[in-house]
C-alpha cells in the first residue's frame, strides 16, 4: 500500500474537490450526532484558565463542529483536511483570530509531543489505510497532552481492507476510499496504544445516495491519555 499511498491521497482529494458543496449538505442529517459527541468531549475536557488546544482531522467545510470550537475565545483550533475545496468554504465562515486551517494529507502533519488537549475525528480517519490508521492513532496519543482527550469515529462494520468509489456522491474526479478494521479490532488498537475508552458506542447512519437510503453503522469512541 506505501507506494501507492500518494496516487490514493491525491484520488482523494480530487474527489472531495469535486464533491464540496455537495458534501457539505449532504453530511447536515449527520450534524445533531457529530453535536452530540462533541458536546461530551467539551463535558470531559478539564476546566483550565489556560487557552486549550484542538486539532481536528478532517474539518471539511468547518460546520457545524469547527465552528462550535471556534466560537470558544478560550480554544486555539488547529483544523485539517485534504481538500483545498472544503477548505475554502471553511475559511469564508470560520474567525481567523483563533482557528489555523492546514490543509494536506493528515499523515504529513507534524506537531511536538503533549501539543494538544483534544483531537477530533470525524469521518474522516477511515479514509486512510487501516496500516496509516494505528500509525496516525500513535501519533496522535503522544500529541495528547497528558490527560487529553480523542473524539473519533470508525467503521463498525466488518473489517475492510480497502473499498474505492470513483463516482461517490456523483464525484467527476478522483476517487474515494475507504478502509476499517471493526468494531473489536479498533477499541483493541486504541486500547493498546494507551488510550482509556471513556465511551464507546455504535451509531448507525443512513446515508442518503442515488435516492436510496443506506445503513451505515460507525464505532463512536472518546478515549483519555492517562497522567503517568
Amino acid at each position: 500500500m506505501a507506494s501507492s499511498s500518494p496516487v490514493l491521497k491525491e484520488n482523494i482529494r480530487k474527489a472531495y474537490d469535486s464533491i464540496a458543496l455537495k458534501y457539505s449538505e449532504w453530511t447536515k442529517p449527520t450534524y445533531s450526532t457529530r453535536i452530540e459527541y462533541l458536546s461530551k468531549l467539551l463535558e470531559h475536557l478539564p476546566p483550565s484558565p489556560l487557552e486549550k488546544s484542538v486539532l481536528e482531522l478532517g474539518c471539511g467545510s468547518g460546520q457545524p463542529c469547527t465552528a462550535i470550537l471556534a466560537s470558544d475565545p478560550s480554544l486555539k483550533v488547529t483544523a485539517n483536511d485534504i481538500s483545498p475545496a472544503q477548505l475554502e468554504l471553511a475559511a469564508h465562515h470560520l474567525p481567523s483570530t483563533n482557528v489555523a486551517l492546514i490543509q494536506g494529507d493528515m499523515m504529513g502533519l507534524s506537531f511536538e509531543d503533549h501539543s494538544f488537549d483534544a483531537v477530533v475525528a470525524m469521518y474522516s480517519i477511515i479514509h486512510l489505510p487501516r496500516e496509516e490508521q494505528v500509525t496516525l492513532l500513535t501519533r496522535i496519543y503522544k500529541w495528547l497532552k497528558p490527560g487529553g482527550l480523542l473524539l473519533g469515529n470508525f467503521s463498525a462494520g466488518p473489517e475492510d481492507k480497502g473499498s474505492f468509489d470513483k463516482h461517490w456522491l456523483d464525484g467527476t474526479d478522483g476517487a474515494m476510499f475507504w478502509s476499517g478494521w471493526g468494531e473489536e479490532r479498533t477499541c483493541e488498537i486504541l486500547s493498546s496504544i494507551g488510550l482509556q475508552l471513556i465511551l464507546r458506542e455504535v451509531v448507525v447512519d443512513t446515508e442518503e445516495e442515488k435516492g436510496e437510503g443506506k445503513e451505515v453503522p460507525f464505532l463512536w469512541v472518546l478515549g483519555k491519555k492517562g497522567h503517568n
